[in-house]
């Protein structure tokens, strides 16, 4: 049986991601910054370790930390651009989201009670205009960041290993 690729793994993973994210707020009435995202976060990094482990398994030459990077990156990337999808898709479809943030937001800008009630109905449809665009880029730069934590250790970890397990091979 052939394996899975990097990207088919990314595409896996992300769905999986989707799938629990759908789960948590529509089945479990949870709200998105529930700590259910922790486990959005572990499935993110479970999908990027089989990827890596995977690679290790399969290809018993030895490797660079470069090469566990580049299938890391190959398949972190495919989840980031799901889940940037994802969010515009939701946050589009849920701008009671949106609206709460705002009405939060207006409500703190009230209580310093140095601001107008015409600066804040503005700084309010200023939200409006930014909302969706700042959760996208959110999610892009988290996932982003994340994924190359995850790759960057896994990767440097299983690389040294690879390695030693290779030398004393040979030294054998």
């Amino acid at each position: 049986m052939k394996q899975p690729t990097p990207t088919q793994k990314g595409l896996i993973t992300g769905a999986l991601m989707i799938i629990a994210s759908l789960f948590s707020s529509e089945i479990l009435k949870n709200p998105v910054e529930s700590y259910f995202q922790f486990i959005i976060y572990l499935l993110f990094s479970l999908g990027i370790v089989w990827s890596l482990v995977s690679f290790s398994k399969n290809n018993t030459n030895q490797h660079s930390f470069k090469d566990f990077f580049s299938i890391g990156f190959k398949t972190f990337i495919v989840v980031t651009l799901l889940m940037a999808g994802f969010a515009y898709i939701y946050f589009s479809l849920h701008i009671e989201f949106r609206d709460a943030k705002i009405a939060e937001n207006s409500k703190l800008l009230l209580q310093q009670g140095d601001h107008l009630p015409k600066e804040i109905e503005e700084n309010a449809n200023q939200l409006k205009k930014m909302f969706l665009p700042l959760m996208i880029s959110s999610a892009v730069f988290r996932y982003l960041i994340l994924g190359a934590l995850i790759t960057a250790i896994s990767g440097g970890y299983l690389s040294s290993y690879n390695n030693n397990k290779t030398f004393k091979t040979k030294e054998a």
